[in-house]
């Protein structure tokens, strides 16, 4: 799998598709996707290539929530209700593009992670009740919430650390109650 790493303003969306192409021809890669298209940019790449766009890797953890916010947020007076091409969650629901989330336990672009965080109390004693309810730990109920949205969104956890991915894995066997994942 080949991903193209966020967009280029200066993408030529034919010559992508000749490189595509070549490499799919060669052996050397089998699929393709993106991180962090819009909506129309994965249109327009996606109008000249032969073979489907079928992942985007974009930010989204509990407190990144910015492209499952605006469907929430549509049509109101809340901040943020204006329209920035908050459809992507949907768009690549419709197109069948995977999302994969990246910084799952993150708040910020390189602020940190929210778990364990003095700045989230609420939250933390949420997932550590969780945790404690699931047998889990609160990696694995952060992933657990990812994995909850009926998008089939796929998580990229980023570590190496074996006992840290057992951990995680073990949100595979967690089905959060809407309750659970609203809370």
């Amino acid at each position: 799998v080949l991903l193209l790493h966020r967009p280029d303003a200066l993408m030529e969306p034919d010559e992508v598709a000749e490189a595509f192409t070549a490499l799919e021809s060669s052996g050397k890669v089998r699929y393709f996707g993106v991180s962090n298209f819009n909506s129309r940019q994965l249109e327009l790449l996606q109008s000249s290539l032969k073979q489907k766009i079928l992942v985007n890797q974009l930010q989204l953890s509990i407190m990144h929530t910015g492209m499952i916010d605006h469907a929430l947020r549509t049509n109101t007076d809340f901040c943020h209700a204006e329209d920035r091409d908050g459809e992507i969650l949907d768009y690549c629901r419709l197109k069948g593009i995977t999302i994969q989330a990246w910084s799952p336990f993150q708040y910020g672009m390189f602020e940190g992670t929210f778990l364990g965080s003095g700045k989230y109390p609420e939250l933390n004693t949420k997932i550590n009740e969780l945790a404690e309810k699931y047998g889990a730990t609160p990696n694995a109920i952060a992933i657990a919430w990812i994995l909850r949205h009926p998008a089939k969104i796929q998580a990229i956890v980023g570590t190496t650390n074996a006992q840290r991915l057992a951990g995680i894995c073990k949100a595979a066997d967690i089905q959060l109650t809407r309750q659970e994942w609203y809370a």
